[in-house]
């Protein structure tokens, strides 16, 4: 079996000296505060951090070093084929395969970032309450972002909740969600309108709803199509001052002629749709970003600095 393992990537997951130092609940609470800058960097730290702390719940409050953080970040690359890292390390290692899809979404970092940073540059309407829910939460770093995003406009305590369809993720992503004081996340079919009847009254202010296929594959491939039919379907006129993350999406026929532009205002349905041509069938291709139209396989391509060489192939996956 010693002949599959291979070591994980050489040197430091990033850059010496860029990890912000504190544990994640203080960082959590810097970069709430108002005003604060909010560097790439610092954001790369959060995703960090909270990566560390998904998975070893027990630290949640530990300042992790670099070196402890570029440990996990090698166990979990190497979980498949396994490390030296691993050795006697079963339930560690189960835990990284069962929930590998969440934390690759996590550790690219450079995408992650800047869907948080796209996110945290959103302008919020004026509203007595923050309602915020996160549609595939994962492990529910865009709740994190949701709730920077609200304590920066002001809102000392807005009501986040995530919807996540792994039993499994849903729990790890609620315990610690909970723990930090952010929000919950609830184990549904977001596809479901069901799944929002009973949410808290009022407006909705920010949907984050990441579940997009890659670059040139067909809608379905994901449950995004599905998820926005039945969102607005259940909210309707709540989500009309909503902010939403991507803020817009942009599909079309294979041969790029025929193109969809999926909005809020069109409930992500698409303008011109032909009712020949189902939505789920169209290719995915570009989102939008801080009134920016990025190419979705070009999303972090400016914060590639942010992960050391070696461990770029491994960790930047997301889509």
């Amino acid at each position: 079996m010693q002949l599959l393992e291979r070591k994980p990537p050489p040197g430091l997951v990033v850059p010496a000296g860029m990890v912000v130092p504190g544990s994640l609940p203080l960082l959590i609470e810097t970069l709430a505060c108002p005003g604060s800058p909010v560097a790439p960097e610092a954001l790369a730290s959060l995703c960090l951090k909270y990566f560390y702390a998904y998975v070893h719940s027990e630290q949640l409050d530990a300042d992790v070093s670099l070196e402890g953080l570029t440990e996990l970040a090698g166990q979990f690359v190497r979980r498949r084929g396994g490390c030296a890292q691993l050795a006697g390390k079963s339930e560690l290692r189960r835990f990284l395969l069962h929930h590998g899809f969440a934390l690759q979404m996590l550790v690219d970092l450079p995408k992650t970032v800047h869907l948080l940073a796209a996110l945290l540059e959103r302008k919020l309407p004026v509203a007595e309450a923050f309602l915020g829910l996160d549609i595939g939460a994962g492990t529910g770093i865009l709740l994190v972002g949701q709730y920077l995003l609200a304590r920066r406009a002001g809102y000392d305590s807005p009501i986040l909740i995530g919807f996540e369809c792994q039993p499994h993720v849903a729990r790890r992503a609620d315990s610690l969600a909970s723990a930090l004081g952010i929000g919950r996340v609830r184990q549904a079919d977001a596809t479901r309108k069901e799944a929002y009847v009973d949410l808290p009254d009022g407006p909705v202010a920010c949907v984050t709803n990441e579940t997009l296929p890659s670059a040139g594959r067909r809608l379905y491939k994901e449950p995004f199509p599905v998820i926005c039919e039945a969102l607005f379907a259940a909210l309707g006129p709540r989500l009309a001052n909503a902010v939403f993350l991507p803020e817009a999406v942009w599909a079309s026929d294979r041969p790029g002629r025929s193109w969809l532009h999926l909005t809020p205002h069109n409930a992500f349905a698409g303008d011109g749709q032909r009712p020949d041509k189902p939505l789920r069938l169209a290719f995915m291709r570009d989102v939008e970003l801080a009134g920016e139209r990025i190419p979705v396989d070009r999303v972090g391509e400016g914060l590639a600095e942010l992960v050391a060489p070696p461990w770029r192939e491994s960790l930047c996956r997301r889509w």
